[in-house]
């Protein structure tokens, strides 16, 4: 890319918390400095997001936002000229309070790709804001599953832009090999090793976990599982499994860095979300080559094709997914067709390519 086309895209994300969306932001905003492009994210001072870019040398500015902040003239006048200044072409937003300042300033500022990126299956109220802004600022509505399309237009099919809407899934770096090296944990003879990852939150259904411990242990099945994250539900979860008296055979692991040795400990992946919009998880264990198990619920069926990369179970029935586990330690898996997938629908090279079409 020669400097006189060079682009000048803002990944504008102020959530404080760290997920699939904050990752996404990143990833990206890194993979297209790489390739040329200039590039600023915009982030709330306390966020994990602007403190990891911060620490890699990206080009971060902190704003603080609300979901109010649209309606304040002297916020939108500073962000307009940020637009202005910085020469921006393309917007890529992460939060409905980032949509609705950012999008408004961005519009007045005349920036010609104007990208909402919907991460979560939550229903669009159908108001006259919502209207607005996915009508007459928005130029392009981002989603990475199918899932979330439908529960955007659903209820809204008389007025939501259809024709707008993009779908681009999360990915992973298929060109990569996957480092089998190393493990976390050793299992112990003939014992199954279930894993799951994801913070500590209602969201994410560990509690299912320590249900399908206790139904394991009283069939006396050998096992461990081995969870890994932090969140506000540690202590409960601690809590739970010593009283369901598997403290032995679930094991909270914290947060943990080096994933490929926890993969590589794995028989099996039990993931619990409620639900999901698209699960980095599931897409890093489908690299990874490990068998999943998962709720039939959300856009988990667009990741786990039933049967190939693993088993979907009846939502939130924990014998149903005791039953689905045994029976996916016992079949053996397309590991061609899951190859496939991976490279079809999560490749994240060539995802990105999708979305440099769009700022382009």
């Amino acid at each position: 890319m020669t400097t006189e086309s060079k682009k000048t895209v803002v990944f504008f994300n102020t959530n404080k918390a760290w997920g699939g969306g904050e990752k996404w932001h990143l990833t990206t905003c890194r993979e297209l400095k790489r390739r040329g492009f200039e590039t600023i994210l915009v982030a709330n001072d306390a966020s994990e997001i602007a403190k990891r870019a911060t620490v890699e040398g990206q080009n971060v500015y902190r704003f603080k936002v609300g979901n109010l902040s649209f309606l304040n003239p002297i916020k939108l006048f500073v962000f307009f000229l940020f637009f202005k200044f910085k020469r921006v072409d393309a917007v890529i937003m992460n939060l409905p309070a980032d949509l609705k300042v950012a999008g408004i300033a961005a519009k007045l500022a005349g920036v010609r790709r104007i990208i909402y990126r919907r991460g979560m299956p939550h229903p669009l109220r159908n108001t006259v804001l919502n209207r607005f802004l996915f009508q007459k600022i928005i130029t392009h509505v981002v989603v990475n599953s199918k899932e979330i399309g439908r529960s955007l237009k659903q209820g809204n099919e008389a007025w939501f832009p259809e024709e707008k809407m993009v779908l681009i899934y999360n990915g992973v770096d298929t060109s990569v090999s996957v480092d089998k090296s190393r493990k976390l944990y050793e299992k112990q003879g003939d014992e199954i090793v279930i894993g799951n990852a994801g913070r500590l939150t209602e969201q994410k259904g560990q509690k299912y976990l320590i249900e399908l411990a206790k139904l394991l242990k009283s069939d006396g099945v050998k096992f461990k599982i081995l969870i890994a994250g932090e969140g506000e539900l540690r202590d409960a979860l601690q809590r739970l499994i010593d009283e369901a008296g598997v403290k032995e055979e679930v094991r909270l692991l914290g947060h943990v860095t080096d994933m490929p040795a926890f993969f590589n400990s794995l028989d099996v992946f039990v993931f619990t979300s409620l639900f999901e919009g698209s699960a980095n998880t599931l897409i890093e264990t489908l690299h990874f080559g490990v068998p999943i198990v998962a709720w039939d619920v959300s856009s988990n069926p667009e990741i786990v094709v039933d049967g190939q990369n693993g088993l979907l179970s009846k939502a939130y029935d924990v014998r149903d997914l005791k039953n689905q586990t045994s029976k996916v330690l016992g079949q053996p898996l397309a590991e061609s067709g899951n190859s496939d997938l991976l490279k079809q629908r999560f490749d994240h090279l060539k995802n990105l390519d999708v979305l440099i079409n769009l700022i382009s």
